[in-house]
């Protein structure tokens, strides 16, 4: 028996039609919608995000500068799009419900620059152009120390205790230690003492006890008259020489270093209700607790406090520009183990010190807008002018001085 196979031809647009049927069933199971083109073009600016809602998984992406765009996949179908540099490039992205990339071209708009000039000073004729800057520097020191102990000293024959601080030559207290014996003292020398026992006694005690508080302020109150857009600086204090080794230490040189009270400063008139100012005030003092040792010669070291800011106000108008506030514990406890630990009795093998340290520092700066003063214009009473001519006679002076030179007037004011 013959078999016959028979071949049937069919037009290439009926086979694309059923192929693409098929592929659009295939993509049907996979749960996947038609898929929306994107723009032929997109469009953002550099340094700008855009968000790309694809209908469909994306299984790849790709991009043809990352310096001109960057691709970020943010979830199952969701892309963002960031302009980096202005430029145009392609972008290509695969689903899983299409074979073929999705294509487009991004073009990322370069933003134009333009150089940003600080505040140009006022030129107005009624604005005046010279800027007086005060400047406040006020300091606060709080300190409280409070100690407390009791040291003991007994010697029976060749057995002998004694508190810290107890040695052999430490100095006696007449009928409180035997005569002839040159028994130790527990005396401190940055404390009240009360001492007993001695005379036939072998035991002696001695309470000591402490209890002190202080309280500093300082105030320094630089001022500084400056051009309208112009810096000037300001120094009250001198200068200490350092002296410096030379690299092989043959020979020495010597640097001299500023200290004391230096402002510098920038005020710029914007306008007759605003003055923009760069200021920088310092207060700097010598410390020799902390200095060191340079070829033999002890150079002291600076205590500095200083700011550096800008500010923008008024004339007549304060800030503060900079504030600090410290504050430092400190507590101590010697005892002997043990028995200083016993309640009440433990008092007379312990002693305790606690101290405490509070500083307060702040820099206020205020401006004023200021004239010169006219040609005839009268001065103000000059610091110590009222001194200019003192000479007393020497009845004046033994009878009728009572040494009070204070000045309350002058420029300064």
């Amino acid at each position: 028996m013959k078999k016959y196979h028979k071949t049937i031809s069919l037009p290439s647009a009926i086979i694309t039609t059923l192929l693409s049927l098929a592929f659009s069933a295939q993509a049907h199971s996979r749960g996947c919608s038609p898929m929306p083109a994107l723009d032929e073009v997109l469009e953002l600016d550099q340094g700008s995000q855009h968000a790309l809602l694809i209908d469909a998984p994306v299984t790849r992406l790709a991009i043809g500068d990352p310096q001109i765009a960057d691709l970020k996949l943010t979830g199952r179908d969701s892309i963002l799009l960031t302009g980096m540099g202005a430029g145009t490039t392609s972008l290509n992205i695969w689903t899983r419900c299409a074979s073929a990339p999705i294509q487009s071209q991004v073009l990322v708009k370069g933003t134009a620059t333009q150089a940003i000039s600080p505040a140009q000073p006022q030129t107005d004729a009624a604005v005046p152009s010279q800027v007086q800057t005060d400047i406040r520097f006020v300091e606060v020191n709080r300190t409280k120390l409070k100690d407390v102990g009791i040291s003991l000293f007994g010697k029976r024959g060749s057995f002998l205790f004694g508190a810290p601080g107890n040695t052999t030559g430490s100095v006696g207290l007449g009928g409180l230690v035997p005569s002839g014996n040159n028994t130790p003292v527990p005396l401190t020398g940055d404390g009240f003492n009360i001492a007993w026992g001695g005379g036939t006694k072998e035991v002696l005690g001695v309470l000591n006890a402490l209890e002190n508080s202080n309280f500093a302020y300082t105030l320094a109150t630089p001022s500084l008259v400056s051009l309208n857009g112009k810096s000037a600086s300001f120094l009250a204090g001198g200068e200490f020489p350092v002296p410096v080794p030379s690299s092989d230490g043959s020979s020495i040189s010597i640097e001299y270093k500023e200290f004391g009270v230096r402002l510098s400063l920038t005020p710029t008139v914007v306008d007759g209700s605003r003055i923009l100012l760069k200021v920088a005030p310092e207060v700097s003092e010598l410390n020799f607790n902390t200095g060191v040792s340079i070829a033999g010669t002890t150079v002291p070291s600076l205590n500095v406090r200083r700011t550096d800011t800008s500010v923008a106000l008024a004339s007549g108008e304060s800030f503060v520009i900079s504030g600090l506030m410290s504050a430092r514990n400190y507590a101590d406890v010697d005892k002997l183990p043990g028995l200083g630990d016993l309640p009440v009795l433990g008092g007379f093998f312990r002693s305790s010190r606690i101290s405490r340290e509070e500083k307060e520092l702040l820099m206020i700066v205020t401006p004023h807008l200021v004239q010169p003063l006219a040609a005839e214009a009268q001065l103000p009473e000059l610091p110590g002018e009222q001194y200019r001519h003192y000479d007393p006679n020497a009845f004046e002076l033994l009878f009728l001085e009572n040494g009070d030179f204070e000045m309350q007037s002058g420029l300064s004011r």
